[in-house]
């Protein structure tokens, strides 16, 4: 054993100890968010059932963003876990990228609020709520993206990091990323633009499946 060895474990000891205090440090502030969602909730009141109910009703678009922003978080977060979970370092640069990551999560139960308030909004206001929530979404995909290549070119990921998991960082994970971001300037023309969260990643993803196939398949040389 050299002199370095002992000074070198020492420090990937601390460098593995800064990893797991922003993953802990990402986990509480996800666990917050997500709890907080349901603080706001009204309860419904009424001596009757029928009152009840119409309560319930009123309330429809509360407990709608609640269901829509608890699942939304819970997606983010289940990405972000899956991305971090053989990084056994960090750097300043990885640090920035998930606290802008951690903003858009917390702004998450803001912006739902918006995307399912009620009222008779022009085009150009359904855009403005809309689109809102499409550019959090967008920059939370392509942050996530960045820590992603952040993380190969510094070779943060532990050793034991699957080539699988390499391959799924290919060009069909900018699917969310231009599904949200295409949907902002179409809301300014139709309503529907929020077809486009659904759309595009789901052809860019059969796209992908169609092209990891040809390369697949056994290339013929003749008789």
């Amino acid at each position: 054993m050299t002199s370095d060895e002992p000074e070198r474990g020492k420090r990937e000891e601390f460098e593995a100890r800064a990893a797991d205090r922003l993953m802990f440090f990402s986990d509480a502030v996800v666990a917050i968010a997500i709890t907080l969602l349901a603080i706001d909730l009204p309860v419904p009141a009424g001596g009757t059932a029928g009152v009840f109910w119409s309560s319930v009703r009123h309330n429809d678009g509360e407990y709608l963003s609640f269901l829509v922003s608890f699942v939304t978080i819970a997606a983010a977060w289940s990405q972000h876990h899956d991305l971090f979970r053989y990084v056994k370092r960090t750097d300043a640069r990885l640090r920035n990228l998930n606290m802008i990551w951690l903003l858009t999560i917390i702004l998450i139960p803001f912006a739902t609020k918006l995307l399912t308030s009620n009222g008779s909004d022009t085009v150009t206001v359904h855009a403005f709520r809309f689109g809102f929530y499409a550019l959090l979404q967008a920059l939370a995909s392509a942050v996530l993206l960045a820590m992603a290549r952040e993380m190969r070119a510094q070779a943060l990921p532990a050793l034991g990091e699957r080539r699988a998991d390499r391959a799924d960082s290919g060009w069909q994970s900018y699917g969310p990323v231009l599904g949200w971001g295409l949907s902002i300037p179409v809301f300014f023309v139709t309503t529907y633009g929020w077809v486009l969260w659904f759309a595009v990643p789901a052809l860019i993803a059969r796209l992908s499946r169609r092209q990891r196939r040809k390369s697949n398949s056994p290339v013929w040389n003749g008789p």
